[in-house]
């Protein structure tokens, strides 16, 4: 599969469950990578095993000054990007009345925000090389669930972005694929608050192989949105 060969990919979120599994099969596919997690050490550890990572970069996605950090790097090392995948994300399980104002801004800041910084300080790399904008996101982005308001809020809202962005990038080349798994086998998982096998759920590596799949589409094409979900249903 030699369609990834050369390209420069970034991914967010790089150091542990999805993101550490996008990097692995994108890394296998040939891309140039570069993994930005806010856990350095995680991300040395993963950067050890990943093949193809020429740029380790520790960063909160969250934060505008480590976002603009991140692209000067980007720009002088690559002067361009081929591939965005926003996957950083955190999840919080509580009944509404107990969700915090702390709980919210972090579900919005991590799960919303930071999609939009990281994509207005991508475009201009994405647009030079008609590039493609890969938004993981959740089933939660299209489904209420209850104990999950700030995130399904956060999830709902990030859906709604990256369909406008699809729509206004779409002149300029650019093509945006959204993913939205269902129960998947990471940490986030742990929050829930009754017992959960991880056999029953989907696992990171089949996250990164729908995400492979919708990169090396033909150009002609675009994968809009993708739900994955469990073969035993929903939770």
């Amino acid at each position: 599969m030699d369609e990834l060969r050369g390209k420069v990919v970034l991914v967010t979120g790089a150091s542990r469950g999805m993101g550490l599994a996008i990097t692995r099969t994108l890394g296998s596919a040939g891309a140039r990578l570069i993994v930005v997690s806010r856990h350095l050490q995680d991300l040395r550890r993963a950067a050890a095993r990943v093949p193809g990572v020429e740029m380790t970069f520790p960063a909160d996605v969250t934060r505008p000054r480590d976002v603009a950090r991140l692209f000067v790097a980007v720009r002088r090392r690559f002067r361009g990007l081929d591939v965005l995948v926003n996957n950083a994300g955190v999840f919080t399980y509580k009944p509404f009345p107990r969700t915090t104002e702390a709980d919210w801004r972090r579900n919005i800041e991590t799960n919303l925000t930071s999609l939009f910084l990281m994509t207005r300080a991508a475009l201009p790399l994405l647009a030079r090389r008609h590039g493609h904008l890969v938004n993981i996101l959740s089933i939660s982005s299209r489904e209420a669930f209850a104990n999950c308001s700030a995130y399904t809020a956060s999830k709902f809202g990030a859906l709604g972005l990256t369909r406008v962005l699809r729509e206004e990038l779409r002149p300029l080349g650019v093509r945006v694929t959204a993913i939205l798994p269902g129960s998947t086998n990471t940490r986030l998982k742990d929050a829930f608050d009754f017992p959960v096998r991880g056999s029953d759920l989907i696992q990171p590596e089949d996250v990164a192989a729908v995400v492979l799949g919708a990169l090396t589409r033909p150009p002609r094409t675009m994968v809009e949105e993708i739900i994955l979900m469990p073969s035993r249903g929903k939770l």
